[in-house]
């Protein structure tokens, strides 16, 4: 690693695709559609997208309109669905390629309506009922008027409403039941409208691995293809999965002060390393762990008193345990959060490196 190099995320295809064929194994049959959101959690879109085309998935998931077109240019066969639009946002393209559009709102039916009566191209849509989460999605008492008005552009040529679909908090066993059951009474009401969704779909990472009840027709799956757990204790090994990305940076000087000796590293909160880290996590040189103990604006240190560690080693942050580090999880648990927010937060301006 250069001097100008801060941080390196080696990424593994070969995880990539075991953790993929273990996700689709565990939910068929419902079809997988991967989730490529952030920039594939910091993985790489470009990369995390051709691998898993060349592996025979088909199907993705995008937040945003630029990142299912980036997607569109690698996967031109694929299905391709997104879900979040600013009002700037071109939907006559999104049309021209054959995209699937997530409408959470009456307005975005119109809209998306209007440019099906502009492009000539019929829109692909399927359409949100919120579930309790609140995450955007038709409220249950609008739902059928929505419905209603979708059917009517169905019939008239401009949508075609191939998916109902939700989000559910992943919570708590008894409140997923009642949004399973709230997203089911929304289809029986769609259905009596005169529509009938082909891809109906509920459930994201930790309710399609646990629960058979909310796979339906395909779930939408980011974290556990990356290798990254859902936290709470339970690691990505617990669930057969492997981390495909580590981090690592260098000891870039060593202090010696007072009996203790503190190796510095190009990490600080401006990277995305809070001070929560500090006496929580710990990072691994040469197979051994050592604590963060200070983080400041663009470094941090680690006590390694009484090693002979020196300036220019390797110190692995995170990763699949090869080099002694520990898990992504274990740095969420210990900081409070969850693991695909730790990734995307300190790997997604670090030098990439891909393997097989």
């Amino acid at each position: 690693m250069t001097a100008s190099v801060r941080a390196r995320a080696v990424i593994s295809r070969r995880a990539l695709v075991d953790n993929a064929r273990r996700v689709a194994e565990r939910v068929a049959p419902a079809q997988l559609a991967i989730v490529v959101k952030d920039d594939a959690y910091a993985h790489g879109v470009p990369e995390v997208v051709s691998t898993l085309i060349a592996a025979g998935f088909h199907r993705f998931g995008a937040l945003d309109l630029t990142t299912a077109l980036t997607v569109r240019e690698l996967a031109p066969d694929s299905m391709i669905f997104t879900w979040v639009f600013g009002e700037h946002d071109d939907l006559d393209v999104a049309l021209r390629e054959r995209l699937d559009l997530g409408v959470s709102y009456p307005s975005m039916l119109e809209r998306v309506a209007e440019s099906a009566k502009r492009t000539g191209q019929r829109a692909t849509v399927h359409l949100k009922i919120d579930t309790g989460l609140h995450r955007a999605g038709v409220l249950a008492d609008t739902w059928p008027r929505f419905v209603a008005r979708a059917a009517e552009l169905q019939k008239a040529g401009a949508i075609d409403v191939t998916g109902i679909w939700t989000h559910i908090a992943e919570a708590s066993y008894e409140r997923d039941s009642a949004a399973i059951l709230r997203f089911e009474q929304a289809i029986q009401i769609a259905q009596e409208a005169g529509l009938h969704p082909r891809v109906r779909h509920l459930a994201a990472s930790a309710a399609s691995f646990e629960r058979a009840d909310a796979r339906f027709d395909m779930v939408r799956v980011g974290a556990f293809v990356y290798g990254i757990a859902p936290g709470d204790g339970i690691g990505p090994h617990e669930l057969g999965l492997t981390p495909a990305l580590t981090l690592s940076t260098t000891v870039t000087h060593i202090e010696r002060a007072n009996g203790r000796s503190h190796a510095q590293i190009p990490i600080g909160h401006v990277h995305g390393l809070y001070s929560d880290a500090v006496n929580g996590v710990t990072v691994a040189v040469r197979g051994e762990r050592f604590p963060i103990v200070s983080v400041d604006r663009t470094m941090a240190r680690i006590d390694v008193t009484g090693s002979s560690i020196a300036t220019g080693d390797a110190v692995h942050l995170f990763g699949d345990g090869a080099h002694g580090e520990d898990s992504l999880q274990v740095w969420a648990d210990a900081m409070g959060t969850i693991g695909e927010e730790v990734a995307i937060r300190l790997a997604r301006a670090a030098e990439r490196h891909y393997v097989d």
